[in-house]
């Protein structure tokens, strides 16, 4: 996993979770979770490109919401699993 994305979202993911940026005492369960969501992209054939803005905030939508719903049953949320598809998607279509 990049560790550069991982740096670059931390902030990001703290701020979508509602934690002060200077609370340091979950960081490292919260740059697990973003390695976990980077893998899990990259098991979808999503490959993020560490500059790009919409695939930070794809990243860090993944790593809150695998975070937040740990313990529920159920699906991923619709508009969730659309931009995951819509990513997956606009790659499939460059490489044609």
């Amino acid at each position: 996993m990049s560790a550069a994305l991982t740096t670059l979202c931390l902030p990001h993911l703290k701020a979508r979770l509602n934690r002060l940026a200077s609370d340091t005492t979950l960081d490292d369960t919260l740059s697990m979770r973003l390695n976990a969501a980077q893998s899990e992209l990259l098991d979808r054939g999503v490959h993020l490109i560490e500059d790009d803005a919409d695939d930070q905030m794809i990243l860090v939508d993944l790593a809150a919401y695998r975070y937040l719903n740990r313990d529920q049953p159920g699906g991923m949320p619709d508009w969730l699993r659309f931009r995951l598809k819509q990513r997956w998607m606009s790659l499939k279509g460059r490489a044609t």
